[in-house]
């Protein structure tokens, strides 16, 4: 298990972009977790490698894979979860600028597919502790369990314009 892990998110182009009929500069290399960024005035090429890279741009470019919030989910909320039930204090942090696509990543649409980071693992969460099974307790009765108890806490935060929301 390493500490951190970084991944990045391409988002889709917004209304404005589209407008403007932006050109795309960025491709992934999703096997290698790699993604390269042309500069559209000279042509070259910087690459940058990521634990995880996600293409959730547009299905049609480059001939990407789409990833959806449940591949973000699955790859990055689970092992938290499990984390967080081996004991341990767990953390995502979403960094980027203004429109970049945070917010959808953690908390995503009211529609089930569209569901963010923090709803499902929430949800897979309570599930998992509501269907824990009691424990052999440590008495001299060997018929004795104890139904395991927990004690969960949760922190959302987002700071903008510096101050905290």
């Amino acid at each position: 298990m390493t500490s951190v892990k970084v991944a990045v998110r391409v988002r889709p182009f917004n209304t404005r972009e589209r407008n403007r009929q932006s050109k795309c500069i960025i491709r992934m290399d999703q096997k290698e977790q790699t993604t390269f960024i042309r500069n559209p005035i000279d042509d070259n090429i910087k690459h940058y490698k990521y634990d995880y890279s996600y293409w959730s741009c547009d299905e049609n470019i480059n001939n990407q894979i789409f990833a959806t919030q449940e591949q973000v989910y699955q790859d990055l909320g689970i092992e938290m979860l499990e984390h967080s039930f081996e004991g341990y204090n767990v953390c995502i942090f979403a960094y980027g600028q203004t429109g970049a696509g945070k917010s959808y990543t953690m908390m995503g649409k009211n529609e089930f597919e569209q569901q963010g980071i923090i709803p499902r693992l929430c949800g897979d969460l309570f599930d998992r502790i509501n269907s824990s099974s009691p424990l052999l307790s440590s008495s001299s009765s060997p018929s004795s369990y104890i139904k395991p108890r927990y004690t969960v806490e949760v922190s959302y935060m987002e700071i903008y314009c510096e101050r905290f929301t």
